[in-house]
């Protein structure tokens, strides 16, 4: 599955990103193919003209396709080889209705690391006639590459039974991706300006994820064992001049990639998975508050909020604006530390920072938060051309 831009668009993103004019550029005349994420992972895909499998996502031991078969057609069959030299392989059959539409296929996840899927659609037979026998129409998709990896847990030993799974990503990032990791794989989410020029590495193996946007394991292993916890981690940066943030979601982990500088740059991390902790971590009493931090943003920010004050780390672009705590009005042209006392008091005392969580967020990129029992620490980052109005509201102890 190829995703298509048209010619020229990254020597045209080059000069307007470095430009940074103050106006809105309509991106999606730029993206033939828009991803959206809804508890699986899901395409809004332009008008078919050809089967297309618009859908992976894992099941169990399972892979589930949704493919969209245009009209006049009435048998779908996916087939699958393991290379590009071996010959395809009927793995299964649906029939479909001759108006076309969504058909989801069921099937045993591969063993072998890397498999090619493709989907044959078949059309009724055309009846004989005086000069032509009978004939039947097929039509094939575009091939989607399926790949896998080793699981990111460690070879079990005597000596280290409590050692941490490890994802180690190193690759080129320009622009805003992201990348939902969860027990069963990890699927690439790209947002703006350009898809990495090469194949990126997760734990050594090659991941291109412009046209393989989900990488799970191979054989029988989990990807991420249920053992190790996808809340209990840590992130180990290695290299990257803007944000790498983790954000907790519900039974996942997103990992947040966002360059505004112009061009490319190298990215290099580790995220630690700790395992399961075999008893709940104590929570201790919190009174419950809400914090609503707003700002008009160009560029990208680190903003760390503990029970004594508040920090703000400006990395790009122009300076934040209208920036404000709750009600407290913070100038950061005259400091960029805020106590958190008397008038500008933004918070009351005694919050157990770990009970931190987003109610509600606004902006048109990145806007997250990651806690501890000790702080929350906020990235923004703005990377289309201009400036926008963000804001994220947080709440505790609820």
């Amino acid at each position: 599955m190829e995703f298509c831009e048209q010619t020229g668009m990254i020597s045209v993103k080059h000069f307007v990103k470095q430009t940074r004019p103050q106006m809105k550029w309509n991106r999606s005349a730029l993206l033939l193919l828009a991803i959206t994420l809804l508890g699986s992972i899901s395409f809004a895909v332009s008008p078919v003209i050809q089967p297309t499998i618009t859908s992976l996502s894992m099941n169990g031991t399972n892979l589930v396709f949704i493919a969209n078969i245009p009209a006049g057609f009435e048998r779908t069959i996916l087939e699958m080889r393991p290379t590009v030299t071996n010959v395809w392989q009927e793995v299964a059959l649906l029939d479909v209705s001759a108006e076309g539409g969504n058909v989801e296929f069921t099937v045993p996840r591969p063993t072998a690391e890397i498999a090619f899927f493709r989907l044959k659609a078949i059309a009724p037979p055309i009846p004989p006639t005086k000069i032509s026998p009978t004939m039947t129409v097929s039509q094939t998709s575009t091939e989607l590459e399926y790949i896998t990896i080793p699981s990111l847990a460690p070879v079990a030993t005597n000596t280290s039974p409590t050692a941490p799974a490890v994802f180690y990503f190193k690759g080129s990032i320009d622009g805003s991706d992201r990348i939902l990791i969860t027990h069963s794989g990890a699927f690439w989410e790209h947002i703006n300006w350009g898809w990495p020029g090469e194949a990126v590495t997760i734990n050594g193996s090659q991941w291109n994820p412009r046209e393989k946007n989900y990488l799970t394991a191979n054989g029988t292993a989990a990807f991420l064992p249920e053992t190790y916890s996808l809340e209990n981690v840590s992130l180990e940066v290695i290299a990257g001049r803007d944000v790498v943030a983790l954000e907790k979601t519900n039974n996942a982990l997103m990992v947040y990639l966002n360059d505004t500088h112009v061009g490319a740059a190298p990215y290099e991390f580790k995220i630690h998975f700790h395992p399961v902790a075999t008893k709940p971590a104590t929570v201790r009493a919190s009174v419950k508050a809400t914090l609503k931090i707003a700002a008009r943003l160009d560029g990208s920010e680190l903003f760390k909020i503990t029970a004594q004050q508040a920090e703000w780390t400006h990395r790009t672009y122009s300076d934040p604006h209208e920036v404000r705590l709750n009600d407290v009005v913070w100038n950061l042209g005259e400091t960029n530390v805020l106590m958190n006392t008397g008038t500008n008091q933004f918070l009351p005392s005694d919050i157990d920072f770990s009970t931190a969580r987003i109610v509600q967020r606004k902006g048109r990129d990145l806007a997250t938060m990651w806690a501890d029992a000790d702080a929350v620490w906020i990235n923004f980052a703005d990377n289309p051309n201009g400036s926008d109005e963000y804001e994220l509201e947080l709440s505790f102890g609820k």
